[in-house]
């Protein structure tokens, strides 16, 4: 099963293709880009490279995968609307990941709580706590405060995903950081991707990003609306 997965969700662009085979041990290969603005110039061609590189056609992929959110408004939709044009023209199949999901997989084997961070700028972080590799919270944008009464009951916590060093400077007491484990995000997107298809099938092509708070743009035009309701009240 050749599995081709990506993560734009951050200034850092996270790419796979691997290779399952049943009988022989599992093979990929990753690519991590820190192509910050730039993931809708620089992901097609690096999709098409890391094919030619590993000597398979697009269409010899068995399945596509990519992080649902959150993370960047705009790096969701690029790597999502990317998958989901090559899955429209070829019909391969695909499926999303969230994407603090994806982060604690990468140290889903640490033995005490793990808290998945994104920076989500206006000093907030999106962020999720597990244990066990389960879920103790949903997707979360909190403030610093906020993430430290989440903390309090788990004083052995890791920290881990994109921007947990930042997080980690701003906090009051000193937390254990994972900054090497998130380079292999990619393949452990790849995994959660195949078990997630195995076990539900591919996802319908109308889905979208899962955002956990509006866009900038979406709150300009609500406050817009309620402006002009309010000028004709």
């Amino acid at each position: 099963m050749n599995i081709l997965s990506c993560d734009t969700s951050t200034e850092v662009m996270h790419l796979c293709l691997a290779r399952f085979e049943e009988g022989r041990k599992n093979s990929y290969e990753v690519r991590v880009l820190t192509s910050a603005n730039k993931h809708s110039e620089l992901l097609v061609p690096a999709i098409l490279d890391l094919c030619k590189h590993n000597a398979i056609t697009l269409k010899e992929l068995d399945l596509l995968v990519c992080t649902s959110g959150p993370g960047s408004f705009t790096g969701l939709r690029i790597a999502m609307s990317t998958l989901k044009g090559i899955s429209l023209a070829t019909g391969i199949p695909m499926v999303t990941i969230p994407t603090l999901e994806a982060y604690q997989g990468c140290i889903s084997s640490y033995p005490h709580a793990i808290l998945a961070v994104i920076d989500a700028k206006k000093k907030r972080f999106y962020t999720a706590l597990f244990q066990n590799g389960k879920r103790l919270t949903p997707d979360l944008d909190l403030e610093i405060n906020q993430i430290e009464d989440l903390l309090a009951m788990h004083p052995d916590a890791l920290l881990t995903g994109s921007d947990a060093a930042c997080l980690a400077s701003k906090l009051s007491k000193p937390y254990t950081v994972d900054e090497s484990a998130q380079l292999n995000l990619s393949f452990v997107l790849c995994t959660l991707g195949k078990k997630r298809f195995e076990d539900f099938g591919a996802e319908a092509l109308d889905c979208g990003p899962a955002y956990v708070r509006k866009s900038d743009a979406e709150i300009a035009l609500q406050e817009t609306i309620k402006s002009l309701e309010e000028t004709h009240d």
